[in-house]
């Protein structure tokens, strides 16, 4: 295999495969980007990490001799990068590859193509949708916020519920203390339950964001797979093998006091708590909401400090002294994206909803975390903030070890069923 390569063109296709090769892997070709070059002059680059794959065409590659050679993608992909000419010749036999670039010249190891596991095809696969690049990157990094990296059984904990319905399009994630769901207008074929990785989703969210407006993205799927075509490229994911709790069932409108406050705002007064909160065992931060008036929030850490933040703030409804995990509420304002938050709590043991006011194309979800007194600022602290002696407004219960988690409903079935490797999985964690 011989190409003429000119750099910055090849280079940005060679970068959305090499994202998914996976140095780690103990299989050698998973670390490379599979080049084929054809006698019709087109280039074809393909990459997996077995769950996620990519095939894409590469522009600024000339074919002088057609082949096809696995290439070690994080040795290339750094030459590519640090060279500075744009006018490159890549040369390829059975056990070497040569990459001359005037005065520079490299050679590096190949891996043999017959090694590199098959790609699924979508020409199979029934197509669901077509949707806007832009919207699309939006609705997978909104909907898979509340995602969490699962240590052990179930497996959705991990995964974005993709749902067309209704001439919908939804994109929904939770960790059983947070639910994030993000949807929009979509004209749909068929209705389809998807369950995906979410580092999947999120990483080719990233990729979807730098799309032109005018660029659409060919949703399409079978039993195991699911596909994500644009121009030039073609992603797929296996589906995971799980079932996602019945999230429906838990939504509701109740509210006993609202709170509408300036995204910005509250987000650099909560990094500024993190510094303290942080440093405890349940990352806990406790919120006191008063009508009319105040919102005060206070971190503390009894052998390092303690962080008070106040605002004046729009605040309906009852008073209310809550706790939440500092770092789940920071990531519901950053999905959010809105200037103006509006949150929604239904008591102190109930679930906080974050909106954007005017819409309800994204709800975040949280529940508060059960507070200790040691959470609870002193009469001495707040004195030594105020210069003036206050009561201690420390919280009946106990305990803060652990966040609170979404209540289940009597009506919710807790049907079982088993995962490949005979562990049981609750279809709702709730």
């Amino acid at each position: 295999m011989k190409l003429e390569i000119e750099r910055q063109d090849f280079l940005k296709a060679w970068q959305n495969a090499e994202k998914l090769a996976n140095a780690k892997s103990t299989k050698e070709a998973i670390a490379g980007v599979l080049i084929t070059a054809s006698e019709d002059n087109t280039v074809m680059l393909e990459a997996t990490d077995l769950k996620t794959s990519i095939r894409c065409n590469a522009k600024g590659a000339n074919v002088l001799e057609p082949g096809k050679a696995v290439i070690p993608a994080a040795i290339f992909g750094a030459m590519l990068r640090k060279l500075d000419a744009d006018d490159l010749v890549l040369e390829v036999n059975s056990e070497r590859g040569f990459l001359n670039a005037g005065s520079n010249k490299m050679r590096f190891s190949v891996i043999s193509p017959e090694t590199f596991p098959n790609i699924p095809e979508s020409a199979s696969a029934e197509v669901i949708c077509e949707i806007p690049a832009q919207i699309l990157a939006k609705l997978f990094a909104e909907g898979s916020s509340a995602a969490s990296v699962p240590q052990d059984f179930p497996k959705y904990l991990g995964t974005c519920l993709i749902r067309t319905a209704e001439g919908m399009f939804m994109a929904v994630s939770t960790d059983g203390k947070r639910l994030s769901l993000a949807k929009s207008p979509c004209d749909t074929s068929k209705d389809e339950d998807m369950l995906l990785p979410a580092p999947a989703i999120k990483e080719f969210g990233k990729t979807l964001s730098s799309c032109n407006e005018n660029e659409k993205v060919r949703v399409s799927a079978d039993g195991s797979t699911a596909w994500f075509a644009i121009e030039g490229a073609e992603y797929s994911v296996r589906r995971v093998d799980s079932a996602f709790p019945k999230f429906e069932r838990i939504l509701n409108a109740e509210k006993r006091t609202t709170l509408k406050i300036n995204s910005k705002d509250l987000y650099s007064a909560l990094e500024r708590i993190d510094i303290i909160a942080k440093t405890t065992p349940a990352h806990i931060m406790a919120m006191l909401l008063q009508p009319g008036g105040e919102l005060r929030i206070t971190a503390r850490a009894p052998e390092l400090g303690t962080a008070i933040e106040t605002f004046t703030a729009n605040i309906e409804g009852e008073t209310l002294h809550l706790g939440f995990n500092v770092g789940y509420f920071m990531d519901g304002l950053k999905a959010l994206g809105a200037e103006q938050a509006v949150i929604e709590f239904s008591g102190e043991e109930g679930q906080t909803r974050m909106k954007r006011e005017g819409s309800e194309d994204f709800l975040y979800m949280l529940m508060p975390a059960r507070l200790s007194t040691q959470d609870a600022v002193t009469a001495e602290e707040l004195g030594d903030f105020t210069g003036n002696s206050q009561e201690n407004y420390a919280p009946e219960s106990e305990s803060s070890d652990n966040a609170g988690e979404f209540e289940s409903s009597e009506n919710i079935p807790e049907s079982e069923h088993q995962d490949d490797n005979g562990n049981s999985e609750s279809d709702t964690p709730f």
